[in-house]
């Protein structure tokens, strides 16, 4: 098995561009449901990733009343506690597990660190229930 069979692709995936306001990225995640994100460059590389609870440190941290002021401020400014880290698409079906015991995706990149999409922990859990069923 390939950790290539679980890839779920980048057109099926809600991402954010590091170029995007922090207001817009708000927006679109809080709409999204999930609670962490992958953000991509412009150019279609991998950056890192961003859960609520970087938004609300931002927040608290700033103390930012007016939410207009997020307007203004590039996510790519925006402090990260973590980032999930990526695989490549030759990855070996251990090292996609051992990632997705930390993370609940895990993004997969080319050899030029281009965001093919993200694997997640449920889709290599439910493969494996119904191999067990």
């Amino acid at each position: 098995m390939n950790a290539l069979n679980f890839l779920k692709h980048k057109s099926k995936v809600i991402f954010l561009y590091e170029d995007y306001s922090v207001k817009r990225s708000m927006d679109e995640f809080r709409v999204s449901g999930f609670t962490a994100l992958p953000i991509l460059a412009r150019d279609g590389r991998y950056v890192g990733s961003i859960t609520e609870g970087d938004f609300l440190r931002f927040l608290l941290r700033y103390e930012l009343i007016d939410m207009a002021e997020t307007e203004y401020i590039d996510l790519r400014e925006l402090p990260r506690q973590s980032d999930n880290r990526p695989i490549t698409v030759d990855a070996r079906m251990e090292d996609l597990m051992q990632m997705a015991m930390q993370q609940n995706f895990v993004p997969m990149v080319d050899g030029r660190g281009i965001f093919m999409g993200i694997v997640t922990r449920r889709d290599i859990l439910e493969y494996f229930q119904k191999k067990l069923c």
